[in-house]
């Protein structure tokens, strides 16, 4: 396979990502250092090195689905000892990394796998993967509210959020349950959709992802995709899983 290719596979980055540590000769390959972007790599048989560490395509692709509770945080360790995904997934833990991330008040489906080129496509906003929450919110949107939801609103800081479908399913008392679907990934969207209209966020679980569903996987629980999972993961990204 192509070097920048191997190096995305292994989780280093995107293949464009990592063509620039390619030109600035901090691989090598067999001893030796890679300036070509051309180079292809036999991963059975040749040695990759960057910045001196060697880099190896994992034996086997590993693919689960966790159900992150509220009060987690998406990270490998947590600076301040706040409980962390790692906490959560066990053995696992150092040979998965979660795909994207849920903030600490948000919970629900998260991919995790060993598949960096995995990852850098479903990630890419060119790929634009579907993301489903429901959000328990207070007061209800109204009808044009959720046009303007539909169609992108302001996010602050120069950003928009990008066209969503988003529907009220149901309401209790002052709460509405809403379905919202979004195709980009910017930090914490969906609150700060609704923040634009100061309608506050109660509760907000993603219940989809690429085609992935949550269904009734329990809080904290994990369980490793089916075949036909990875299948559609394969569709959705072009690659060969």
């Amino acid at each position: 396979m192509r070097l920048n290719r191997f190096l995305a596979a292994a989780g280093v980055g995107s293949r464009r990502g990592c063509d620039p540590l390619i030109v600035e000769g901090r691989v090598e390959v067999n001893g030796e250092i890679c300036v070509d972007l051309s180079r292809m790599v036999d991963p059975g048989h040749d040695e990759v090195r960057l910045d001196g560490e060697r880099i190896r395509l994992p034996r086997r692709w590993l693919y689960y689905v966790l159900h992150k509770p509220a009060g987690f945080v998406t990270t490998r360790a947590d600076e301040l000892g706040r409980r962390t995904v790692d906490d959560l997934i066990g053995s696992l833990r150092g040979r998965v990394v979660p795909v994207g991330r849920l903030d600490r008040a948000s919970e629900g489906l998260l991919l995790l796998t060993n598949n960096g080129e995995l990852t850098q496509r479903l990630l890419h906003p060119k790929y634009r993967q579907p993301r489903t929450y429901l959000v328990w919110v207070t007061p209800a949107p109204t009808s044009p509210m959720l046009e303007e939801i539909e169609h992108g609103v302001p996010l602050g800081r120069g950003e928009r959020s990008g066209p969503a479908h988003v529907k009220v399913l149901g309401r209790r008392g002052s709460v509405a349950r809403v379905r919202i679907t979004l195709r980009e990934g910017k930090n914490r969207e969906v609150r700060r959709i609704f923040r634009h209209f100061e309608i506050k966020v109660n509760a907000l679980r993603r219940v989809s992802y690429a085609g992935l569903e949550l269904g009734e996987l329990a809080p904290g629980a994990l369980r490793p995709l089916t075949g036909r999972e990875v299948e559609q993961l394969a569709a959705v990204t072009g690659l060969s899983l």
